[in-house]
């Protein structure tokens, strides 16, 4: 009797969908998970048969995931299915879990992502969950898959007698040369699809070319931890050429929590991309204390449009208090320097800090419209699992809220001493009405668009900035 083909892993990424209330739920865009399709290309060159089942990508929703993974995996024998989740699609991708293994009961489930990292305690309370990987998949997941004993194997959790067991951490891999080039036939590239105002040209897609942070700010997970692994300069250059001549790419959007971290290498990455004569647009995200406006001429030669800056706050004591080791003045140099070079200026703001006050959040909007980035983002403070932040609420009972899903950055999650939701909620919408509805604001962004491409993009961000507007109007006349 002829046997059933087999896969010794399946990676299943839930779908994220934003809830109401949320600025971008107007706005639909969905990439890649580039932490799946790392690890399944490095076990894919290690010998083993992985696939991937990317719902966000390809935008599957729930009421459809039963069907879909019957009709790919229905006559399959699958070891092992493993599921990669953030915080806000945790809940979800339980639920995915279950199904999977009614219908594949042999295989056993694997949870990974930021939050199993932060909180492998509570993901393996599900009966259905065996093994957690915290932090780097690639070397836990291979060991894993070779079979080793479980208890010899560092970076996982499980359960062993009805207790939890926490090995000790995996080693990080400290080269991201070593690893193989993303293999990107693993999944639908053409179905990505960024996020409306950070693209110039499409198809377009994300790259992840650092791994882990060696700063502290309070709100971050930090899930690869402190030491900053990267790629050369070159090897990043390799894989942008395999996506612009084998899938046609024509936009990368950087993912690195700090892209501009080592001059050196940036300066030799676009060097290498200059010299190459590939045509292709780039965005990337910075802190504000690290910006050299040199540099910054050589990123718009290169291709670079757009930098996104973690500024959070204007107030002094509020950086302090979040440990962002950053300053006002710093956020005015970035902005300036960065606008003076032609690349577009991406402002990040949190309310909502520790210390915030009402006059401090008036400040940070006087400010914006001062400084006058070209487009802002703005979130209520969120106690992340795996952050300081999120550590120290739960600690004092300071969290409003475990239910997962409402962790997306535009609910209040933990107690403030000052501000209620209310307050907040008020500011999120303020905040971006008074940037976004000024004529001057209006007026410059019609000036500069000058593409059919743009204009779309103009409309679609009204449209998604419209409902705030309504909701505000409404609010006060009902007050």
């Amino acid at each position: 009797m002829k046997e059933n083909p087999r896969y010794d892993l399946v990676l299943i990424v839930p779908p994220y969908i934003p809830k109401q209330g949320f600025i971008w739920k107007a706005i639909e865009y969905h990439f890649q998970s580039p932490g799946v399709l790392a690890i399944a290309s490095y076990l894919n060159s290690k010998g083993f048969k992985t696939a991937i089942f990317d719902c966000n990508l390809e935008q599957i929703e729930e009421k459809k995931f039963e069907t879909e993974f019957l009709q790919r995996f229905v006559n399959y024998e699958i070891n092992y299915i493993g599921f990669s989740a953030a915080t806000q699609t945790v809940n979800l991708a339980y639920r995915l879990a279950k199904l999977a293994k009614r219908h594949k009961p042999n295989s056993k489930i694997i949870f990974g992502g930021a939050h199993a990292t932060a909180l492998p305690e509570d993901v393996l309370k599900n009966y259905f969950v065996d093994i957690v990987v915290i932090g780097e998949g690639e070397l836990s997941i291979e060991q894993i898959l070779l079979q080793k004993n479980i208890e010899e194997i560092n970076g996982i959790a499980y359960k062993k007698d009805n207790k939890i067991i926490i090995n000790p951490a995996q080693e990080r891999i400290n080269n991201l040369d070593e690893l193989p080039i993303n293999d990107y036939n693993l999944i639908p590239i053409h179905l990505c699809k960024p996020l409306i105002g950070t693209y110039e040209k499409l198809p377009a897609t994300i790259m992840v070319t650092a791994r882990g942070c060696p700063f502290k700010c309070t709100f971050c997970s930090r899930v690869a931890g402190d030491y900053l692994s990267v790629m050369s300069p070159q090897r990043m250059l390799d894989e942008i050429i395999i996506l612009y001549n084998d899938f046609g790419i024509r936009q990368i959007i950087f993912y690195d929590d700090t892209f501009i971290s080592n001059k050196k290498r940036v300066e030799e990455f676009c060097d290498l991309l200059i010299d190459s004569g590939i045509k292709i647009k780039w965005t990337c995200s910075s802190r504000v204390d690290k910006i050299y406006p040199d540099l910054l001429i050589k990123m718009k030669k290169a291709g670079c449009h757009q930098i996104m800056y973690g500024i959070e706050s204007f107030d002094e004591q509020i950086l302090a208090n979040i440990n962002k080791k950053t300053n006002p003045k710093d956020i005015e140099t970035a902005i300036k320097e960065t606008k003076k070079a032609g690349i577009e200026a991406r402002a990040a703001i949190m309310i909502g800090n520790p210390g915030d006050t009402v006059e401090i959040l008036e400040a940070n909007i006087k400010k914006l419209k001062k400084l006058n980035p070209d487009i802002i983002q703005v979130t209520i403070a969120t106690a992340i699992p795996g952050s300081q932040l999120f550590a120290e609420a739960h600690a004092n009972n300071e969290i409003l809220t475990y239910d997962w899903n409402k962790y997306e950055g535009n609910i209040q999650i933990t107690k403030h001493e000052i501000l209620d939701f209310k307050i907040l909620q008020k500011y999120y919408r303020k905040t971006y009405l008074k940037f976004y509805l000024r004529p001057s604001f209006i007026l410059k962004t019609l000036f500069k668009t000058n593409s059919l491409l743009k204009i779309k993009l103009l409309f679609t961000g009204f449209i998604s900035i419209f409902p705030i507007l309504t909701s505000s109007i409404f609010s006060k006349t009902k007050e």
